[in-house]
């Protein structure tokens, strides 16, 4: 990514993120946080049928640049539907609604170290929280499979909070003597 986007890892809720549809031993934290969301043993696997529903949420507001989605290219997701601030969304929302965006994945792009996908920065401004929906996989296996999620963004600013290092390192040594 561009070096005014981050990884926003830091900035997820680490408390109030749910799946549904998920076998219950694969915790969606194993997907988000730390180094476990780049051990390929530690995913996330829809339960009944192909279909995941994950809500992530964010301990401050913040705005979004990117994605990425890494899973195994034969039972990773096809698509993805990406919608910013739902509310309560359930299955039959998320099949029925047009989300915010819609992103088509090809199997390179959820490979381990693939580009991010760019979001339509735009529409992704003011997120506190985002469901991404997922309704069904490369190989229409039963099972779909994802490894890890990234989601990139510039660093929020918090009111009344000192600037952070890479902010500081930025920023141009004038801009901070005003």
């Amino acid at each position: 990514m561009a070096e005014d986007f981050q990884d926003l890892q830091e900035f997820l809720d680490r408390k109030n993120n749910e799946v549904l549809n998920a076998v219950k031993q694969n915790p969606l934290s194993n997907v988000l946080f730390g180094k476990d969301r780049d051990d390929e043993k530690k995913i996330i696997k829809s339960d009944s049928d192909e279909q995941l529903l994950i809500t992530v949420n964010f301990s401050t507001v913040v705005k979004l640049k990117a994605i990425q989605i890494t899973a195994p290219t034969d039972c990773g997701p096809s698509s993805v539907k990406l919608f910013v601030n739902p509310g309560n969304l359930d299955f039959d929302g998320a099949e029925d609604e047009d989300g915010t965006q819609e992103i088509e994945l090809k199997p390179d792009d959820l490979k381990s170290g693939a580009k991010p996908i760019r979001l339509k920065f735009v529409k992704f401004q003011k997120v506190s929280n985002l469901s991404i929906f997922v309704p069904g996989n490369h190989d229409e296996a039963e099972q779909t499979i994802i490894q890890s999620i990234r989601f990139f963004g510039p660093c929020p600013v918090i009111e009344g909070s000192k600037p952070s290092l890479a902010q500081q390192k930025a920023a141009s040594q004038g801009d901070w003597l005003n």
